[in-house]
């Protein structure tokens, strides 16, 4: 039977209703192509004559089930290759599930891969202009936000520099920075606070508490169980692309301890 989509329905902020995500039976499949020739006859019509290549099946995600509601912190765990990375991909909408559904209310600011946040070329303070243009906040209020970014950022007088002279770390103070000064709808974190030292960490995880008093909806991926036990309200267990366990913190990382 043909793999389907039922539906994929993602609502902005302007609904003004909770922030929420939740898949249902949502799956992603790449098609790998092989060559199965293995003798060097077997290569060698297949460059130059046309041979074909078989498409094969990879399944980065099968049927997770999950449901994310306003003012949750979901720590997202498990072995390289699980699929942590691809389902906070699926859920900001990057990449769209071969099945199942997916529902999202409110507005995403996901924070997965901080090269394709901001721009090295860039200062500090252009690359917070920009940001606030792609994320629709106006020039007014960003100039009122700046001195609040900047001081949790601790970058200085670095504001007006490129960002290709900020160390790693500086760059994801910076990119945390921009992401929750203002209060996001649904923030989605890949290893952004690994890069971190634990004074930082220790400020992100107060901020992060703030933001989900006031309503947010957090979903961290992170191999730091540490940080993950200490920050979130719940974490889901993936393994081999399916979502194996999910509860509070404690529990879940004892049990992907006990299953390594």
């Amino acid at each position: 039977m043909a793999n389907k989509i039922v539906s994929v329905e993602r609502r902005g902020s302007e609904k003004r209703a909770p922030a929420s995500i939740e898949l249902k039976g949502a799956g992603l499949k790449y098609r790998l192509f092989t060559d199965r020739q293995t003798t060097l006859k077997g290569h060698f019509l297949s460059m130059f004559l046309g041979g074909r290549r078989r498409p094969s099946e990879f399944w980065a995600l099968r049927g997770v089930d999950v449901a994310i509601r306003a003012g949750e912190v979901v720590g997202v765990i498990g072995a390289n290759g699980s699929g942590k990375s691809t389902l906070l991909r699926v859920m900001a909408g990057i990449l769209e599930p071969s099945e199942g559904t997916i529902s999202v209310e409110g507005a995403v600011r996901p924070l997965l891969d901080l090269s394709g946040v901001l721009n090295g070329d860039l200062t500090g303070r252009e690359n917070t202009y920009l940001y606030s243009a792609l994320n629709r906040i106006g020039r007014q209020e960003t100039d009122e936000l700046i001195p609040g970014i900047v001081e949790f950022a601790e970058i200085g007088p670095f504001f007006d520099v490129p960002l290709k002279t900020y160390s790693s770390g500086m760059i994801a103070r910076l990119a945390f920075a921009l992401a929750t000064q203002r209060k996001p709808d649904i923030l989605l974190l890949d290893e952004v606070l690994a890069v971190g030292d634990e004074r930082f960490q220790q400020k992100s995880y107060f901020r992060m508490q703030k933001l989900i008093e006031k309503g947010s909806l957090v979903v961290i991926v992170s191999h730091n169980l540490q940080f993950v036990q200490q920050t979130c309200t719940r974490a889901i267990l993936l393994s081999g692309g399916h979502l194996v366990a999910d509860g509070p913190p404690a529990d879940i990382i004892g049990r992907y301890r006990r299953s390594a």
